[in-house]
């Protein structure tokens, strides 16, 4: 199904360009009342139908139909096409590319040695231990030393995670109860090029979570980056992103990508908390299972140019990191 949205005066304006751009055999799914605009949105059902109706569709059409799929928020969808629409000429992947280039923020955490700590902060289950892993694992493919701390002493099994990752990785690792044993540990990684912190899963809708995620930020002068993973409901994740980027989250790591479909909610998380991309987890493994997201990683997943590209998403980042750990 393809869908197409029209702006005119009138309703009878708003048809005559639906007829135009899908033909006789269109659906008309809304209209809305815009100020003195009408609103419509049409779909077509059959491929075969548009073909036989208009010429190549403009690369906003593929987009806005490529936003609608992945639920994207209709305020930020217009934005992404309102940019789009002011670039000419290109495929809708390198148009689409160029407008989230423009929207969003893109600093992956391994591209330079950070300047302070990474304090990892999500939802309980969230991949934030798992990414740890990756982290550091691309730090040794940087040749960058690597520390790990925990904090997550009340998850079963989560102090024995982090030493089989340390020991595989060859990298020192420390545990912290508290904000005070947290900046002691810190104290230990003056040599380190990258410090990474894990935490316990927080809970952002409890003042006390958020509260507690600030002490250990300030106690280990350290910056927050929120795990989320992908794939989940868009108004959710943009309301908890709002809520880490309240207790101080600048950047955002998305994870299991590669068990998604739809990532309008990563789009969202980033928009409502202002967050930069930093990081795409787009397998289990350890060795292999980050990209540096940036925004050509970041269309393919929302655009892709064929199947084949969905399944190989950041598989150039990835190549440097096999044999790892």
């Amino acid at each position: 199904m393809r869908l197409r949205t029209f702006t005119a005066p009138s309703i009878s304006e708003a048809m005559r360009q639906v007829r135009a751009a899908l033909g006789e055999d269109a659906v008309i799914l809304s209209t809305e009342q815009v100020g003195k605009q009408v609103k419509l949105t049409a779909a077509i059902e059959s491929a075969r139908s548009v073909a036989a109706t208009a010429t190549a569709p403009a690369a906003g059409d593929d987009i806005e139909t490529a936003l609608h799929y992945h639920s994207v928020p209709r305020a930020l969808a217009d934005r992404l096409l309102a940019t789009a629409g002011e670039l000419e000429g290109g495929s809708p992947q390198q148009v689409l590319t160029a407008a989230l280039r423009a929207r969003f923020d893109f600093r992956p955490l391994t591209d330079h040695k950070p300047g302070r700590p990474i304090l990892l902060a999500g939802l309980p289950g969230a991949g934030k231990s798992a990414t740890l892993a990756k982290l550091a694992a691309r730090a040794k493919v940087n040749g960058w030393a690597a520390t790990a701390i925990t904090c997550d002493l009340a998850k079963a099994g989560a102090i024995e995670q982090l030493a089989t990752y340390a020991r595989a990785l060859e990298i020192p690792a420390y545990r912290a109860k508290d904000a005070a044993t947290l900046r002691r540990a810190v104290a230990k990684t003056e040599t380190s090029d990258l410090t990474l912190i894990d935490t316990l899963g927080t809970n952002p809708l409890k003042a006390g979570d958020l509260a507690q995620l600030r002490e250990w930020a300030e106690a280990a002068g350290a910056e927050i980056v929120l795990v989320m993973a992908a794939g989940g409901d868009v108004i959710e994740s943009a309301e908890l992103a709002a809520a880490y980027a309240e207790a101080g989250a600048t950047r955002l790591v998305a994870t299991k990508v590669d068990v998604a479909r739809r990532y309008g909610g990563i789009l969202a998380a980033a928009e409502a908390g202002r967050l930069a991309f930093a990081g795409l987890g787009t397998s289990p493994e350890i060795a292999s299972g980050l990209a540096a997201l940036r925004a050509d990683q970041l269309c393919r997943l929302i655009l892709p140019a064929s199947r084949a590209e969905t399944r190989t998403t950041g598989a150039s980042d990835n190549k440097s990191l096999s044999g790892t750990a």
